[in-house]
């Protein structure tokens, strides 16, 4: 069932606005993410950080944070005994 516009569009020969490829939905979060780096598992690389798979490089940032935070706080807080 066309309505009244789209008739009048065919029968005038005109081109729909897009055409069904365009109007396809992409994958947005869904993991379909391709930057033309091939990504590999930071054990297949250890020396080279820019090709790990993006989840594994921030699991190393949360690492890294994590071990300074330990190094200036200085560990477990102890109470002191008076």
């Amino acid at each position: 069932m066309l309505g009244a516009r789209a008739r009048m569009m065919m029968a005038q020969g005109a081109r729909p606005l897009r055409s069904p490829h365009q109007m396809q939905q992409t994958r947005g979060m869904a993991g379909g993410e391709d930057d033309g780096v091939h990504r590999v598992n930071w054990w297949d690389a250890p020396a080279n950080p820019d090709i790990w798979k993006k989840h594994q490089l921030a699991w190393w940032t949360v690492a890294a944070y994590t071990g300074v935070y330990w190094l200036v706080a200085g560990g477990s807080k102890k109470e002191e005994a008076k």
